[in-house]
């Protein structure tokens, strides 16, 4: 007998509530708004997409077969895209100053992604600072040099959020990346007054808010009136909203997660799309988001309630493809005016190396009558993902190609990845076309969590198709 706990009725009956509420505020949105203006791509036209490129090591040339298989796949297409996950540098030769530490590719990695076929590549990412900006700005230098397109970074904001241009004989290709996930000081800045420009990627600066039960409410609300942790006046007695410790609270009728946008984050990124309209063909909008609507990180199929709001005003600007990455598992697709939004499409490699700082190797505390750890030592090498830690969702994926016939979008292809969860390293993290139990699987959830959208998915084989005869 299938049971359902008090918690998930209630997820489920806020999901219900925010999907009503976004529906009516889409509705209102769509009666009042024009269509997009088409794009201006010429002729067929295939654009195939990978998640998160989060290795170390070049894997171009390797002898695995399966994975060259799929790469087979990737490299045929006229664009192929991607988000470059971490950084890539030659540690032995950097002079920069270094961020947190972290996540860290061999300096071939550039040349290694042109050689499997990828164009265009999104930068903006919680990663991207990991060593400082003199290492993102050295990561910059050997994609150009590589002729690997890429974009979400720059010496200043507006640098940062200026799309990437990508010329193919079907028409010039613009990438818009920017994160709503990202760490302290690593969003870039403009020149303010006197106060200097900072170097670093195009942010979406989002609010959270934690949505609390009447009774739950009442409580915090009674913390926060007696909290003498205040930089401003305590709130009233009969506030609905309240900010305790840092952290922000809205009275609702059942838990749940909040995001709002900066206004002039949101502003700004929209101007950036219709921008990119002006200047390209076919414009390609991507963010990295880890946010969920239960606040959950990384293994939560659904998207939070403002990315929806963002990829429709996206698409309403004048962007033609929607490309939402961040938490390393899939999420739902949708088909919004005849323009595709992949709200996440997981990750293609999960097999990066970290190197860490002192900082963070030696982040340990005493706890009473505990012997004292040993120093780590630095030469120790850390796997980002050794066996067994991560969710195991995280090493399903897809490889999409979406055609065009011109300005209509004509059919999705969904290739199931198996990106191989297991201890043995020669295999963990490398893409290989799933096979037909675990192929089903995926679109099977595929076709679960795009239902909402209203899109549909056949499966043929071990391939999920989207047809669309009409450019909506």
């Amino acid at each position: 007998m299938n049971r359902t706990s008090p918690m998930s009725q209630s997820r489920s009956k806020l999901r219900s509530t925010m999907l009503a509420a976004v529906s009516m505020s889409l509705v209102a949105t769509s009666a009042s708004q024009a269509d997009p203006s088409p794009s201006k791509i010429k002729g067929p036209f295939k654009l195939v997409t990978i998640g998160e490129l989060l290795y170390s090591r070049p894997m171009a040339n390797s002898v695995d077969q399966d994975f060259q298989a799929v790469a087979k796949l990737v490299r045929d297409g006229d664009v192929t895209i991607a988000e470059q996950e971490g950084v890539f540098l030659d540690l032995a030769r950097f002079k920069g100053v270094p961020g947190n530490g972290g996540l860290i590719g061999h300096p071939d990695k550039a040349r290694d992604e042109k050689a499997m076929g990828i164009d265009l590549v999104a930068l903006a990412n919680n990663h991207t600072s990991d060593w400082g900006y003199e290492g993102l700005a050295e990561m910059e230098r050997l994609l150009d040099a590589a002729g690997v397109t890429h974009a979400g970074a720059g010496r200043d904001l507006t640098e940062a959020r200026r799309a990437a241009i990508f010329s193919t004989p079907r028409g010039r290709i613009a990438m818009l990346s920017a994160a709503s996930t990202f760490r302290a000081l690593s969003n870039a800045t403009d020149r303010f007054g006197d106060a200097p420009a900072r170097p670093g990627i195009s942010v979406l600066r989002t609010r959270r808010i934690d949505l609390v039960p009447l009774d739950q409410f009442a409580a915090l609300r009674a913390a926060a009136i007696g909290s003498t942790r205040f930089s401003h006046r305590p709130p009233g007695p009969d506030a609905t909203e309240i900010t305790l410790n840092g952290a922000n609270y809205r009275q609702a009728a059942v838990s749940g997660v909040l995001w709002e946008m900066n206004a002039f984050d949101h502003a700004d990124l929209i101007h950036a799309v219709e921008q990119a309209k002006q200047d390209a063909d076919f414009v390609i909008f991507t963010i990295h988001a880890h946010e969920s609507p239960t606040g959950m990180d990384d293994d939560n199929p659904e998207a939070a309630q403002f990315l929806v709001q963002l990829f429709h005003d996206a698409v309403d600007a004048g962007a033609d493809f929607i490309y939402g990455h961040g938490q390393h598992s899939l999420r739902g697709i949708e088909i919004y005016k005849g323009r595709p939004i992949f709200y996440g499409v997981g990750a293609y490699f999960l097999s990066g190396d970290l190197k860490q700082m002192g900082d963070a190797a030696t982040e340990a505390y005493e706890s009473p009558g505990a012997p004292l750890p040993p120093r780590p030592s630095p030469d120790r090498e850390v796997t980002a993902n050794p066996g067994g830690v991560n969710p195991p969702v995280w090493y399903d994926g897809i490889v999409a190609t979406t055609e065009y016939d011109g300005p209509t979008l004509k059919t999705i292809r969904l290739y199931p990845l198996d990106l191989g969860n297991t201890f043995d390293r020669a295999r963990r993290g490398i893409p290989h076309f799933a096979e037909a139990a675990t192929a089903h699987r995926i679109l099977e959830k595929l076709q679960n969590i795009s239902a909402p959208f209203g899109t549909q998915i056949e499966i043929e084989g071990a391939v999920g198709v989207i047809r669309l005869r009409v450019l909506q």
